[in-house]
């Protein structure tokens, strides 16, 4: 009883650490997700399993794992990623291209994006998107923009994760990885020049992908204009529109979509941002955008007051990759972006997703809590030296 008495004082200690308005808005974002996923997953979960709750229960199970990962994330010190950042990437890209390459990944919507062990599926590529982010942290932390020879490895490996991202093919993720590297870059002091030319460089590799699959081209003509083909390539994007038009200012309430009953596909992943603005409305939506601006700023904010350069560094990139998802998926749900498959963090259905999402906000938290633990230290000792 002593242990676990001490293992949760332990665990209040490193909470109380966090600054309490962040806390507040992380599981704020946490709780309004599941009740989402719930509402925007009962049609499927029935005409699946004859069950309006399978989706949800599962969305459930897979927020208290990943809600144990994060505790246990808070936990460990997060300079140990930056020693253990190599091997794991490389144990990730071995595992990617497993999953691409050879007959244990599993086929899904013309993806080969999953593994299947023992009827329990997870996604891969949400773990390489970590990967990815340690890649880039640590580099940055270590080595100046010009010291090309210690970084071109890095840069190596990170490119190889993203093409094998792209051969699934998973344009979003891939896209998402690109932008959240360029953004590291640009902030933390590369210059502009050797930025910039990422752009054309990806956008020449974004093209020669579109050529080799039609089907993602098709993607760009029919959100430009959907009602090319309504009941088609367009479907989505129409009923998309028809959501947000239904909710109006006010909603027609929760868990009283229209759209998610066989009109919306993928209602409760790709498309739940529709969903949500149909049962909460423009007010309700509007509530919503400013809680994740709110989390994202004051995450930026607490960030950028930690004194060790990898913990700012790798903070940041965890601020910047799920900010950057959601955007995404919020502009793909709007029609502002042509439609690629990315879920929106802590509100869609999607077990890997979630724990990834809750593992790498359990790394933040140590970040902060370790950096105000080493602060009170720092002030003890010049209170009364030795």
């Amino acid at each position: 009883m002593r242990k676990e008495e001490k293992l949760l004082k332990t665990l209040l200690t490193n909470f109380r650490n966090i600054d309490i308005f962040f806390l507040q808005l992380t599981f704020t974002l946490i709780i309004t997700g599941i009740i989402f996923a719930f509402s925007s997953s009962v049609y499927e979960s029935h005409r699946l399993t004859n069950n309006l709750w399978t989706m949800g229960l599962k969305q459930s199970a897979a927020l208290i794992i990943g809600l144990c990962v994060m505790i246990l994330f808070s936990r460990v010190n997060y300079k140990l990623w930056f020693k253990s950042t190599t091997i794991l990437s490389i144990i990730m890209l071995i595992i990617m291209v497993i999953t691409v390459f050879s007959n244990i990944g599993k086929a899904s919507g013309g993806s080969q994006r999953w593994i299947d062990i023992g009827g329990f599926q997870f996604q891969p590529a949400e773990i390489a998107k970590f990967s990815v982010i340690l890649l880039v942290s640590k580099f940055l932390a270590k080595y100046k923009w010009n010291d090309f020879k210690q970084i071109l490895p890095y840069l190596i490996l990170i490119t190889l994760l993203i093409l094998v991202i792209l051969r699934q093919p998973d344009l979003g993720s891939a896209s998402i990885l690109v932008l959240v590297t360029m953004e590291m870059l640009f902030v933390f002091g590369w210059p502009v020049w050797l930025v910039i030319p990422i752009v054309p460089l990806t956008g020449l590799i974004g093209y020669l992908k579109l050529k080799s699959t039609p089907y993602q081209a098709e993607r760009i003509a029919y959100w430009i204009n959907p009602y090319l083909d309504p009941q088609g390539k367009g479907y989505n994007l129409i009923q998309s529109r028809y959501a947000f038009g239904f909710g109006g200012l006010f909603g027609a309430g929760l868990g009283n979509s229209v759209q998610k009953n066989r009109q919306l596909p993928i209602p409760h992943s790709d498309f739940i941002f529709a969903v949500m603005g149909e049962e909460i409305g423009y007010l309700g939506l509007t509530a919503i955008l400013i809680l994740y601006l709110s989390w994202i700023l004051r995450g930026i904010f607490l960030i950028n007051k930690i004194q060790n350069k990898y913990g700012r560094i790798l903070g940041t990139a965890i601020i910047f990759s799920i900010g950057t998802q959601a955007v995404i998926n919020l502009s793909v749900a709007t029609g502002l972006i042509p439609i690629t498959g990315v879920t929106l963090p802590l509100f869609s259905c999607g077990g890997t997703s979630l724990i990834t999402t809750l593992a790498m906000i359990g790394i933040f938290f140590n970040i902060l809590s370790t950096a105000e633990s080493e602060d009170k230290i720092s002030k003890m000792e010049v209170s009364f030296p030795a």
